[in-house]
């Protein structure tokens, strides 16, 4: 009997801590990403294209640019994050000598553009100004963006600002460094979104090929194919979608 007792001891100790160290480690990555806390309701806020619209459309519209177009900053916000403002990645096993990064999310990647946060550190550094990009500068200069160190993720406004000012800065700076100086708008809408999915080294390198993509290139785990794809048959649905509202 003792024997079973002690049996009965260790399977709860065992269990103890192996609830002890998914507290641990879910506390961890809460500090690492405090977006995780919105895990109960994230589901909840996904939305179909037509709310999508509905609920951000102004926003889109305010903040759009000369490349970005309202429904083309609509179909990223679709595709990369359903229209949820507090959209998460997956979390994942993967093995590691760090015990903290054995079951951990995906990606630093947070809301409705799927913001990493090496992206976020750059874009928060713009804003939109009468849909044209401008640079965070002196709290003096009228001419600059004011308030920049608030912006964050999971806010509609910010993030879509922050994503029509990244992107059209990154297109601008990529066909100026390969020398591009005619390009149509789709070719520069493609080209944000290689950014947008794969980053600016890639973009440059989508442009070196003459805006083509190789076959069964990826990013991560999506086919860029099927990706630009997804955007292109989006885009068209939004821009129904504005004609419609516009009526």
């Amino acid at each position: 009997m003792t024997r079973f007792r002690r049996r009965g001891a260790v399977v709860w100790c065992c269990v103890l801590a192996i609830g002890g160290f998914f507290l641990l480690n879910w506390t961890y990555q809460v500090i690492r990403k405090p977006g995780e806390l919105f895990a109960p309701v994230s589901a909840s806020l996904s939305k179909s294209p037509q709310s999508t619209w509905q609920s951000y459309g102004p926003l889109f519209e305010k903040y759009s640019t000369s490349i970005l177009s309202p429904e083309f900053l609509a179909t990223l916000a679709q595709v990369e994050g359903d229209g949820n403002p507090v959209a998460r990645t997956y979390w994942r096993w993967q093995w590691s000598w760090n015990p903290f990064e054995i079951y951990r999310p995906a990606s630093s990647a947070l809301g409705m553009f799927q913001i990493t946060d090496g992206t976020f550190a750059q874009a928060r550094k713009y804003c939109i100004r009468d849909h044209k990009v401008v640079t965070d500068g002196a709290w003096y200069d009228l001419r600059s963006c004011w308030f920049n160190s608030f912006y964050t993720r999971i806010i509609p406004s910010h993030s879509t600002q922050m994503t029509a000012a990244y992107l059209h800065q990154s297109v601008v700076n990529t066909l100026a460094a390969r020398r591009v100086a005619k390009a149509s708008l789709v070719q520069r809408q493609k080209l944000a979104a290689v950014i947008h999915l794969c980053g600016v080294k890639r973009g440059e390198t989508f442009v070196t090929r003459g805006f083509q993509v190789t076959t069964g290139e990826r990013c991560g785990t999506q086919s860029l194919r099927r990706y630009l794809n997804q955007v292109d048959l989006m885009k068209q649905r939004f821009a129904r979608l504005r004609t419609a509202t516009e009526l």
